[in-house]
This record gives C-alpha cells, structure tokens and sequence, in this order.
C-alpha cells in the first residue's frame, strides 16, 4: 500500500473505535490556481473554523487546545498539494488527536464551492477520501531503460518505485541487454536517416546486428510474464511503456492479451534526464494520464446512450434502489440535493415522489450519501470532469447510469 491508503486506512481504524465528534477540514490549496496566491488558502480556512459552532472540552470550555493544534498543522510547512485535508478530535480519555494529509490529486464529493473550503464538525468525513481511493485509476509505468528497467506505480499523485518485479533478472542480463540495446539503436536510428528507412539499404553488418538474438527473445518472455504477475499483485489497471519507440513496439508484441489491454499511452524517454526519478517521470506522464481519463469517461457516457442506459436525477434513483444500475455517473462538482426518507432508506430526486413513501422527507445534500448509497445497492461510482461533466450537467440531467438489466 502506498504512503497515502496507509494514513487512509489508519483514520478509518482511529475512527470505527470511537464516537467521539470529529473536526474534519478540506481545502483546495493548490499554488497553481490563482485563487491561492500567497496562501490565500489559510486565510479562507481560519474563517471556515471561525464559522464553525465553538468546539468545547467534556467540562464546557472552549477546546483551545484543538484549536491550536489545528491552526499549527495548517501553518507548517509543507510539500506542495492540490487538496489538504484535516482531521482533529478528542479521543475517549480526553487526548487531542490531530492529523493532517496533503493530497495530490483532487477530490469528490467536497463542497469547496463557498471559498474552496468543507469544515464540518460531528460525524468524521471521510468519504472523499473513501471516494478518493475507489475512484481514481491506479496505473504502472514501465520504463525500458538499457541497464535494467524499472517499474513505477502511480496511485493518488504518488508514485513508487517497485523494486520486486525484476528481482530475478542478474545484473549479468541487464549488462547484456543495454549492449544489444544500444546497438540496436544505433542500427534503427542509422535506418531512421536513409532515403525510405528500408532495411535493404543497410549494410549486411548492420543487417546482423539488427536480428533479435535467441537469448533477447527468451529474457523479453521472462520480463512480460514477471510484468504480467506484478500487475497482478498491485491491481494496476493502466499501465504506459516508457522508452524508445523500436524497443517499445518490440517488448509490446511479447506482452499477453490481457496486459495488452491495460496499455493505454507509449511515451519517449524524458528528454534531458538520463536517469530521471520518479516525481520527474510523474510529471511527464500525469497530462497523458488525465487525458486516458478524460476520453474513458467519454467512452462510458456514448456507452450509457448506446445500451440504452439512463439519464436523470428521478429514472437514476429509481434503478439505482432497485440494484440495476452497474456504473452510475456523477458530475466532479456534485450540487444536486435529495430528497430522503431516513427510516424506510430512501431517496428521491424531488419531495412529490419522496412523499409516496414517507410523510417528512428531508432534503440533504446528494454528496453526503453517495457513498452510502452506492454501497449498499452495489453500483460502481465513475465521477466526470472536462467534457464529460458538461454533458452529464447539460444534457443527461445530472447524472446517468449504466444498467445491468
């Protein structure tokens, strides 16, 4: 598991054991908005606990303490994120318990439309962060590089380097490989120059040199069956090649049919970095990964229109409740509200149809329950943003479904 599932899982442990309320903070603090110039951020997010009903100790006094502890996690300093998310609490014997995340990535489900900033205190707030972690595609990089290949995994804005994939490959077959490598290379770079890039225009040494020995055939098998099990073991669902364009194309005929269809992007090796980190390649390859998800999200609203699936608030929650609904599509900046029947475990988009099942529907905010609801009617939640979004918005009635039946 990565650093930020770790801290995930240890809240909601904290959490299952006690009933005590929560102060539980998100802000949009990413320096690239302008919004955010000169940490505008923190100002906004003082106000928002400002706003907030005093919090008080078991002998009702102002907890100044938690206070302070909230304030000191929001002022330290700390690696630029895109999302800050904080949680404070006192636990049974009355000990102060403060933790703060930095994300990289954005999140659902959080009302930042009043200032960028959710502060709420009582019940813990996880669900963005639960939503977080179901939501978001966890992808692998395999970078091809001639003294030993590396794979990274990249998962909610973190990448790490997975050091077991190859760890039976000797440093014996990684030498012989970056020397067939690089005379290969050599070979289709000269073929690259030549009027019509033909093979027949290159010498019979180079010609030799071109052949794929027997040897690099079976290490190319090894290295796809051990991408194949590590795959497996991380649960990646993306995955991008990285590396030259004729060592790309040839590796990917070795790889099986179904690593084949997780391979969505070839990118070249980082221009400038020989032998580049892993936040540098992250930086590289997060556009072409956002772009794959921009256009699945696409793919999944054409196949919604095509089974036929449905569309709008009122046919969505009438399936979703009676379990037909497979995926169901929200917009990234989830407004909608509800109507719910807390006691029969209901809800409708409008009072009228809420009302045939109980007498005082409530209204609440549809991102407070998505969770739940998708839980318990067994639908996989698929968030939109770009194009996507607007469509859901303008054209499908602010979400859709694909159906199972």
């Amino acid at each position: 598991m990565l650093e930020f599932e770790n801290q995930i899982q240890a809240l909601r442990d904290q959490f299952a054991q006690s009933e005590t309320p929560v102060l539980s903070l998100y802000c949009d603090v990413n320096p690239a908005r302008p919004e955010n110039t000169g940490k505008a951020w923190l100002k906004r997010a003082k106000n928002a606990l400002s706003d907030l009903p005093e919090i008080r100790t078991s002998d009702s006094k102002r907890d100044t303490p938690l206070y302070t502890r909230v304030i000191e996690l929001l002022e330290s300093e700390r690696p630029e994120a895109r999302t800050l998310a904080l949680f404070a609490r006192r636990d049974e014997r009355g000990d102060l318990r403060a933790e703060r995340l930095d994300l990289q990535v954005d999140l659902p489900v959080v009302d930042l439309a009043n200032g960028r900033v959710d502060a709420r205190y009582g019940k813990p707030y996880l669900t963005p962060l639960l939503f977080a972690v179901d939501e978001y595609e966890r992808a692998g990089v395999l970078h091809l590089e001639g003294a030993g290949w590396r794979f990274y995994e990249v998962f909610l804005g973190e990448i790490r380097e997975d050091r077991e994939i190859f760890a039976e490959i000797t440093p014996e077959d990684w030498r012989e490989l970056a020397g067939l490598s690089n005379r290969l290379s050599e070979v289709f770079t000269a073929r690259a120059g030549k009027p019509g890039g033909r093979s027949d225009k290159l010498s019979p040494k180079d010609r030799a040199v071109a052949k794929v020995s027997t040897w690099m055939q079976r290490l190319y098998g090894r290295l796809s069956v051990l991408l194949d099990k590590t795959i497996d073991r991380l649960g990646i669902e993306r995955l991008v090649l990285m590396g030259e364009h004729w060592q790309i194309s040839h590796f990917e005929s070795y790889l099986s049919r179904g690593t084949r269809r997780l391979l969505v992007a070839r990118t070249p090796h980082p221009r400038g970095l020989p032998s580049p980190t892993g936040n540098q390649l992250w930086e590289r390859i997060l556009p072409t990964l956002e772009e794959v998800e921009r256009q699945a999200e696409l793919e999944l609203l054409d196949r919604i229109k095509q089974q036929p699936g449905l569309w709008g608030m009122d046919p969505v929650l009438d399936a979703l409740q009676l379990g037909r609904v497979q995926v169901w599509a929200l917009p990234w900046s989830l407004e909608a509200r509800i109507w719910r029947c807390e006691q029969e475990r209901f809800v409708a988009a409008t009072p009228e149809i809420a009302r045939l099942i109980c007498a005082q529907p409530q209204e609440v905010p549809l991102r407070d329950h998505v969770w739940d609801l998708a839980s318990e009617f067994g639908a996989r939640v698929e968030f939109v943003r770009g194009q996507a979004e607007r469509q859901v918005l303008e054209e499908m009635g602010g979400m859709a479904a694909l159906l199972r039946w």
